[in-house]
């Protein structure tokens, strides 16, 4: 049976031969991806917002909902899945951006950390280091708000939460920061 020539299977087909057939398996992807393929790069696009590694994160994508696809349980909406697996994608190459940009910034880049007096520290700090003692979610919003410079309207929009939940969830990951600077500063003023 040639699959590319017999348009009358749908999706579930498509998947239920994608995962008994080795052989096929890469004409059966094609099929099974085109619908998805301009919404998918437009979401990559719209999540990362990067021109230069669009290319790249679309790939690993596609990568990755190959791989994973064998496994593939038929409980739920395909195109949620493929839909997820893509933001999943997305935010690891916001936080591999992240690990690379946030060596040694200026603390007085930290809107409402930098104006703590009692905080005395070096002008520069690591603050690798003091990301990496926050949670995902809350490494997730100080990376969109000020490594990427979104506004809270456009994370709310990329985290799906409501502005008032964004400006909680920066609130606390900031104040976290200023408690961690702190702690830092006391062990530093008692050695």
């Amino acid at each position: 049976m040639n699959i590319l020539n017999n348009g009358f299977l749908n999706e579930s087909d498509l998947l239920s031969i994608f995962q008994k057939n080795r052989v096929k398996r890469n004409e059966i992807f094609s099929l099974l991806m085109k619908p998805y393929w301009q919404s998918l790069y437009s979401r990559c696009m719209y999540r990362i917002n990067d021109n230069a590694s669009i290319d790249d994160v679309v790939q690993d994508v596609l990568l990755r909902i190959y791989q994973a696809l064998p496994k593939y349980c038929h409980h739920g909406v395909f195109r949620t899945w493929i839909y997820k697996i893509a933001d999943n994608v997305c935010y690891s190459h916001l936080a591999k951006r992240m690990r690379y940009n946030k060596k040694n910034i200026s603390i007085n880049n930290i809107e409402p950390v930098s104006h703590y007096n009692q905080v005395n520290i070096d002008d520069k700090i690591d603050m690798g280091i003091l990301l990496d003692k926050l949670s995902y979610s809350e490494k997730e919003i100080i990376d969109l708000r000020f490594y990427q410079d979104l506004t809270l309207l456009e994370i709310s929009d990329i985290l799906r939460i409501t502005i008032s939940a964004c400006k909680m969830r920066l609130y606390r990951a900031l104040k976290l920061l200023h408690d961690i600077l702190l702690r830092k500063n006391n062990t530093i003023i008692s050695s």
